[in-house]
């Protein structure tokens, strides 16, 4: 089980992390709105990919796991913050295929993947 549910998280990782290189630009603006760093623009979208090879990959399975809840509690925070926002701004997790207005829905998913990974490793 422990496969399926890293392979659940690793889809979604990588979807977002090629989305976000295949509409580059769009997503250097969205992300620069949210208020996200230069060097934080590049590194996310390679964070999610390397982070879905190693979860697939089962390779240092415990520190991917960590890393990845860390990432996706970090995303949630941010939404968090932003949904208090009286302008909500795209919520950018997909690159330009995410172009609706943030909103609890968003959270929802990532607390749903946090389970998620929370199960993977649980069922190791």
């Amino acid at each position: 089980m422990s496969f399926v549910f890293a392979l659940i998280v690793a889809a979604v990782f990588m979807y977002a992390g090629v989305a976000k290189f295949a509409t580059f630009n769009n997503w250097t603006f969205q992300a620069r709105a949210l208020g996200a760093p230069d060097p934080f623009v590049v590194l996310v979208p390679l964070a999610e990919i390397a982070l879905a090879v190693l979860l697939v990959g089962g390779w240092w399975f415990e520190q991917t796991v960590a890393a990845s809840l860390i990432l996706l509690v970090s995303f949630t925070i941010l939404l968090l913050v932003r949904l208090r926002d009286p302008e909500r701004l795209p919520c950018s997790c997909f690159g330009a295929t995410s172009q609706r207005p943030m909103s609890w829905l968003d959270v929802v998913r990532n607390v749903i993947l946090i389970a998620v990974l929370i199960a993977a490793y649980i069922t190791k």
